[in-house]
Parts: structure tokens; sequence; C-alpha cells
């Protein structure tokens, strides 16, 4: 259960990543119904017209959050064709394995003592991942899953 302090937190850092100038790419919406949770569609810098819907959901504001690509047209969670072919991204699996991932994480519980991988202390977490999505889908997209 989210405390009153990241709640408080989270809604700030949403005020803020607004402002970024990234933020006009994408499209955020909350689900209220679940305290820690947004929408982001985005999309690749070199396709602009192939939009994908993650969302970004934290348990503990500072840990690494659960990311999922949502099916736009059913709102399903467990279609690989929803998610874009990049880096870690595990279509076939459903899960991205990267050190800034709650499922990266859950698949590499010794990420937790490298210094490599840890999840590092970030004073927005929202804006973090944001920006650590929108660059997955920049730097090495290939493509729409599976």
């Amino acid at each position: 259960m989210a405390t009153d302090f990241e709640l408080a937190l989270f809604a700030q850092q949403l005020e803020e990543v607004l402002e970024l100038p990234e933020a006009r790419r994408w499209s955020l919406e909350r689900d209220e119904s679940v305290p820690l949770q947004i929408f982001v569609v985005m999309h690749s810098v070199s396709d602009p017209k192939e939009f994908y819907k993650a969302r970004l959901r934290w348990r503990d504001l500072m840990k690494p959050p659960s990311l999922k690509f949502i099916d736009m047209t059913s709102d399903a969670d467990n279609n690989p064709a929803a998610w874009p072919k990049c880096f870690g991204f595990r279509p076939g699996s459903l899960d991205a394995c990267l050190p800034w991932t709650e499922e990266g994480h859950g698949l590499h519980p010794e990420w937790a003592n490298s210094a490599a991988n840890a999840f590092p202390k970030v004073a927005a977490p929202v804006q973090f991942a944001l920006l650590h999505l929108q660059s997955s889908l920049d730097n090495s997209y290939q493509g729409r899953g599976p």
C-alpha cells in the first residue's frame, strides 16, 4: 500500500514530467484505482506513426516499476504484438529484462548487489522510468513484436 508521502510525491512528479521537452511526444493517463500507476503512449523517434501503450506500476516508489505493454485495442496486457522490439524487451515473455524494471530484478536478484545493475536511488522515479522507456524506444527500436 502506498504511503501518503509516496502518493504526494507521485502526484508532484506527474506534474513535473509534463514540463519535460520529451513529454510533448507522450500521452499520460493516471488510473486512480491503482495509486502508483500510469499509462503512457509513446513512439520511437525513428517510427513516429507506430504507437505503444505502456503501463508503469510501482509497489514502492523508490524501487523499480513493473513495465507492461498494453494492447491499444483490447487493453490486454498479454499480447506480444503490443510490445516493441528493443534491447532488453522480451515480447514473447511479456517482460523487460532491464535493471530499471521490477521484472528485470525478479529475473536477476543478484542485480540488487551489483554496482552496475542495482536500481539507483533517484529523486524523481517517475521521470527516471519514463525517460528510460523513451530512450529504449529511441535508441534500440527494431519494430513491433513478436
